[in-house]
């Protein structure tokens, strides 16, 4: 199909952005950017304290370094996560979300299962490329108090200046079944 089109996104707030040229295999697909609201933010925040900045998004961001470790997080990001933000920033994104493998004696990034986490790998790409990733699938292991949980996300990482800013646009938990161990 010559000329096909496929619909533009804000990666950040979701706002329409119109349609661009796409390839003859587009349909139906969206193309990511970031809007001149969203591009403003990132231009106002020169002058503005990160977390002024963050607290400005009306979804879930967090502010991560090189090293996965949480640099900022806004009050939706908080929210989503149940967590205060001291309970957040300085910390690894495995101990944040609760990932069942950083609780290991290894520790967040170091056990054989982190280099296949999507977060980590997302970040990283995004932090060494500049290349914005819209949303990925990630699924993480939580090792609840009562029963074990898996929870589902959908992350979109775009790079700052030193940071890799990572909006979680889907966030759900599963209580996973209990394992029977009845004696037959």
């Amino acid at each position: 199909r010559k000329g096909a089109t496929m619909r533009r996104v804000c990666a950040w707030c979701r706002a329409e952005m119109g349609m661009v040229a796409g390839s003859s295999h587009s349909h139906d697909i969206v193309s990511h950017g970031i809007c001149e609201r969203c591009v403003d933010n990132l231009t106002f925040q020169t002058g503005v304290p990160l977390q002024q900045y963050l607290d400005s998004i009306p979804v879930p961001v967090l502010a991560l370094d090189s090293n996965i470790i949480i640099q900022a997080v806004n009050a939706k990001g908080c929210e989503i996560l149940g967590k205060e933000r001291r309970e957040v920033v300085q910390h690894l994104s495995g101990n944040v979300f609760e990932c069942a493998h950083a609780r290991l004696p290894e520790g967040c990034g170091r056990t054989v299962h982190c280099s296949g986490c999507a977060i980590r790998r997302s970040v990283i790409r995004t932090y060494e490329t500049g290349e914005p990733l819209a949303l990925v699938p990630a699924t993480l292991s939580r090792s609840a108090p009562h029963a074990p949980c898996a929870v589902e996300l959908t992350i979109t990482t775009i790079k700052a200046g030193n940071v890799v800013y990572l909006r979680v646009d889907r966030l759900e938990q599963e209580v996973l079944p209990a394992q029977r161990h009845d004696i037959p």
